[in-house]
Order: structure tokens, then sequence, then C-alpha cells
């Protein structure tokens, strides 16, 4: 008998070499119990091998029935003869391995994640030796659940024969959830109330009751600006799983735009018409030279509105800043220049006019009365002395002995202050001067 290891079980018969003139005779059959009958394959159990030979013959090495339990391969000849001379052999080769393989190695298709862990599912491929019949499969295992510091696979071979082998297993550790993000918070306080208005740094604390937590940076927030403005911390564990969290804060980093601001001089006042962009809250309005001497004042402070500056030397020249503030404090700011003076109000220059106007300007403290001028394509048609700022012309009046109306043509008029009496004409400097047009009247139809 011959024992060897191989990889594909056969069972096989040869009929020895005989001399050429024993072609006639008939060799020995046989059959192998258990199945296949043809002793074919490996057999991991005691094989009877039964032989059958032709009737009246000889047979030399041919038992009828024999109990094989040896490992290994084994070559069986048995001869028959009819006349004693010459013989026919028959070979039956039988296959056995009752011994099982050996699990020898367990391989991960790749490394961990990190720090030795899996966060993802890894397959492990498991290796053996057969040193009778040979391995026919090893088997190929996934992990992928649950989370386990000793998480295992198992896995085995199988030899031709069919035998397994002693499992073998493989430790791992396994985590594929990750940390919790537990707390965020500011590093400093609001700038403004609720508000932040400059980039602010946040700490995140995590935990991680499997692999371990790795760490949670920091993260510098610095916009986008919002009411419900999000800052999100990140924490990882050992096992490189990250997990996201988000909190609110206020922030608010841009000033809203510049107030626009018209200036509208008066008679020892100014007004300052303002408008603001929608998110501004409250402005305040600062006036250089100050009050009662100082370098500058504030002179209001509240809601957007317009703003009348009384109580001024006319002739001098102010500068108003106004400064519009956010709900988070962020300020911007717009500065204007104005002259107080007397000045003319009604009509507007070069007003186009179906009627006779009323002429109005500004009351000029101290005078007593005031002279209007009225020209028409550069000829005086009017002069008149009222004592309030306002004049309503007429349609005709007189001047100079002569009946004047009012024409269409363009009309120049000027006003000027005058102290004490008529007669005495003392006038102050011009108010002002403007015109206004009275039309052609339309040809009836």
């Amino acid at each position: 008998m011959a024992r060897a290891g191989v990889l594909l079980l056969t069972v096989f018969a040869v009929a020895l070499a005989a001399p050429a003139e024993a072609d006639a005779q008939a060799a020995a059959s046989y059959s192998c119990t258990p199945a296949p009958t043809d002793c074919s394959n490996w057999r991991n159990t005691d094989v009877v091998l039964r032989w059958f030979a032709p009737t009246a013959t000889d047979v030399n090495n041919c038992p009828i029935a024999t109990r094989l339990s040896a490992e290994g391969v084994t070559n069986w000849d048995c001869g028959v003869t009819t006349d004693g001379v010459q013989w026919a052999w028959a070979r039956a080769t039988v296959h056995i391995d009752k011994t099982a393989p050996v699990v020898t190695a367990a391989t991960p298709s790749r490394l961990p994640d990190a720090n030795g862990w899996y966060r993802r599912p890894v397959d492990v491929a498991f290796a053996g030796t057969d040193a009778t019949s040979g391995i026919r499969t090893c088997t190929t295992a996934t992990y992928s659940t649950p989370d386990s510091e000793g998480a295992s696979v198992t896995g085995t071979c199988t030899d031709n024969a069919g035998n397994a082998g002693t499992p073998r297993v493989y430790p791992l550790r396994y985590d594929a959830t990750g940390p919790r993000v537990t707390s965020g918070k500011a590093v400093r306080k609001p700038d403004h109330g609720r508000w932040y208005t400059r980039p602010v740094k946040w700490r995140f604390k995590g935990r991680d009751a499997l692999s371990g937590l790795a760490g949670c940076p920091s993260v510098l927030y610095g916009g986008p600006d919002g009411r419900a403005a999000r800052v999100v911390g990140a924490c990882g564990d050992r096992a490189g799983n990250i997990s996201l969290r988000g909190f609110r804060l206020r922030y608010d980093a841009t000033p809203p735009a510049r107030p626009a601001v018209g200036v509208q001089p008066r008679d020892h006042a100014v007004r300052l018409r303002i408008r603001v962009a929608s998110d501004a809250r409250r402005i305040t309005i600062v006036r250089a030279p100050g009050r009662g001497g100082t370098r500058d004042s504030t002179v209001y402070r509240g809601r957007p509105r317009s703003f009348t500056d009384r109580h001024l030397r006319n002739g001098k020249t102010y500068r108003y800043t106004v400064v519009a503030r956010d709900r988070a404090a962020n300020r911007s700011r717009t500065t204007v220049e104005a002259v107080p003076d007397a000045r003319l109000l009604a009509p507007a220059d070069d007003a186009v006019l179906a009627g006779p106007p009323r002429l109005r300007w500004t009351r000029v403290r101290g005078a007593d009365y005031y002279n209007v001028q009225l020209r028409r394509d550069g000829v005086k048609v009017l002069s008149r002395w009222p004592a309030r700022p306002k004049l309503q012309l007429r349609g005709r009046w007189r001047f100079e002995g002569r009946v004047r109306r009012l024409v269409p043509g363009r009309y120049e008029w000027d006003v000027w202050p005058g102290d004490g009496r008529r007669t005495d004409a003392r006038y102050g400097d011009r108010i002002g001067g403007r015109t206004f047009v009275i039309p052609e009247a339309p040809p009836a139809r």
C-alpha cells in the first residue's frame, strides 16, 4: 500500500500487464462499501473491499471481503487464471482520510480602520493544511454587527474526504457607532445682548462608551449672519467614527446700510430727512459744534425718524453725523453739513403756475417788515412791504401809476428784511430770489 496527499479524490482500477496470449483471460471485478461502489473519491471511514472472480478460475490475493482502515492510498492487486499458467490482474485503489485538517490562519481583507478598531464590515478568510487528502475549501466570514470590543468571527476548513477542521476564532474590535456630542459652548459671552458681532470660538464635549472618545476640535464661527445661526460641532471616537451636532446662536457681523440723509436748511433751524435700512433699530444724531460751546452734542437718540434741529445761528456751518444701529449694535454712519439761514419757501424755483401764487419765506428774527420785488422779463412790475413772511399776488395791481396784470411770462421775485420805519430804508441781506412762469393759455377750440 502507498499513502499520498492529493487535492483531487481518485479511485481507479488498473489491469496489470499480462502476456499477449492471456488477453482472453477475464479479470476479477470489485466493489467498495460504503458507496460509491467503484471505490472512487476519498472516504473518511473504513472501507470494505469485495472481489468477484469469474467462475472456474483460480484466484491470487482476491479475498471475498476485506476491511481497509489505513489512511492514505491503498492499491490492491487481484489475479485470476483458468489454466494455472496465464493470469489476468486487476487493481483496486482505495483513498481513506479520517484525520481532520488543521486551520492554520485567519486573514482579514484589510487593516483596521483606526487604532485597531473596525467601523465598517470586514471579511476574514481562513486557511488550513491537510497532509492526506488535501484542503477542499476554507470559509470566509464577514463581520458587520454588533458593536463589541470582544467581537470575533469563526471559520474552518474541510478536506477532500469531508473532514471539517476544528473551528478557529479570529478576534477583532468593532465599533460602527459614532460618539455623542454632549455639549457645545462659546468661549466668551455675546458682544451685545444675545448677539455675537465678531468671530467666536466654540468648544465641544462628547462621550463614547465603546472605543473611547478621540477628541472634539474647537470651531471658530464667523458667519453666516442669522437670528438662528448654527455652529456645528464634531466629535470623533478611536474607531474613526465622527458625529455632528448643531448649536444655535445669534450672529450678526454686518452693519446696516448707511443712512440716507437729506438736508433742508431753514431760518435758525435745520431739517434732516432720514431714511435707514430695515434692520436699523435706533439712530443717534451728533451735531458739531455742540450745545453750550461744546465740541459736539448728541441732539437725538431713539427710533429712526426725520429730525429738526432748532435754535441755531444763521450763517453758521453745522456738521451732523447720523449713526444707525441694528439689534446687534452694529453701526453705520453718514455725515452731512448744513448752514441755517432765512430762505424762500414757495413756490418752488422755476415752478410753472396756472394762477397768482402765494409767496412765502422764512421769518427773520428782528425784521419789522419785508420788501418783496417782482420783475417780469427783467422789468420791475411790483414792490410791496408786508409785515409777515408771505404775500398773495393778484391777477392785477397798480405800480408806479400804472395797472399791471399777471400776464404770461417769466417772473423773478426777491425778498429783503426791513428794520425800523419804512422811510428809514434799513434793509438786511437779501433772503433769496426765485422765479416762476405763467404759461400762455391754450387756444380755444
